[in-house]
């Protein structure tokens, strides 16, 4: 399944140095969550992040409309929840629509890590629904065959060696991890398992390789939640953390006193500026 994407271009004239990979929310689409993280949800500074970081390409992957078993009815999802306020109920029913956005979500951030020269220069990002989709494609996402870094063309063969081993030589050096994983008002489905058997749910493993687990461990993260988030609660968000800590993964934990189902702003959106930063991606000049 091919998904639809809201694209926004980073801001003349920067070059592209990274790009985002955002997720939406269950029963939301790609466009509403890139007008609301981009132009109207803004830091102290009165900033959005296209604004503090212009050379970032974004996209929003549009999940697929599908049966919701509890209504009848046909929503924009990653998958089906029986019942919202105790995600184990019923849990085996998330399974098949997981793994076929798994599968869509992982195909879109392997095509932009190799458009922007390696996972190294992908962040993976979700709110609710869709960050508890983001922490599953990590944990299933594989090494680039070819590092996803693009090789210059020379046509001097001696020219071509040299930039061959120079490819090489960036990739040895460069251990293989995502920019980072991001995750707001989040959960992890299928929680309590050590990291082999959070995969097993979903029988993915051919997507495995010798570097999926280090990849999973070298990926920094940032989870922000709200205490008083009245439909995924605080305590969900408290389990992914604990999970992903349980993997190896070191985790940068957020937690606000309000903000509901949403972004903490701006405190939450200084949080977010900050641990971008922190990975590497250039900030807009003062």
């Amino acid at each position: 399944m091919e998904l639809g994407c809201s694209v926004v271009a980073p801001l003349a004239p920067h070059k592209h140095t990274h790009t985002v990979v955002f997720l939406h929310g269950r029963g939301d689409t790609s466009q509403n969550m890139a007008d609301a993280l981009l132009r109207w949800t803004r830091d102290s500074r009165g900033r959005t992040l296209m604004d503090e970081f212009p050379s970032v390409r974004w996209v929003f992957p549009q999940a697929e409309p599908s049966l919701v078993e509890t209504t009848g009815e046909t929503w924009p999802q990653w998958f089906d929840i029986w019942n919202i306020l105790d995600m184990t109920d019923r849990e085996e029913l998330q399974a098949f629509g997981l793994k076929e956005s798994v599968e869509s979500v992982r195909r879109i951030v392997r095509r932009e890590a190799r458009a922007v020269g390696g996972y190294d220069r992908v962040v993976l990002a979700g709110i609710s629904q869709g960050g508890a989709t983001a922490a599953h494609v990590l944990l299933h996402l594989g090494a680039l065959e070819d590092g996803g870094v693009e090789k210059s063309v020379n046509t001097d063969e001696k020219g071509a060696d040299e930039d061959e081993k120079a490819v090489e030589k960036v990739e040895e050096e460069r251990p293989p991890r995502l920019c980072g994983l991001m995750g707001f008002s989040a959960w992890l489905p299928f929680p309590g398992g050590s990291l082999d058997e959070t995969r097993e749910v979903l029988g993915m493993e051919e997507f495995l390789d010798s570097k999926s687990d280090e990849l999973v461990r070298n990926t920094p993260v940032f989870l922000g939640h709200c205490s008083d988030d009245p439909l995924v609660f605080i305590e969900y968000g408290q389990q992914l953390r604990d999970g992903l800590e349980s993997f190896g993964m070191d985790v940068e934990w957020h937690e606000y006193p309000d903000g509901g189902h949403w972004f903490n702003a701006p405190f939450g959106m200084d949080d977010a500026v900050e641990f971008l930063k922190a990975q590497g991606i250039p900030i807009v000049k003062q």
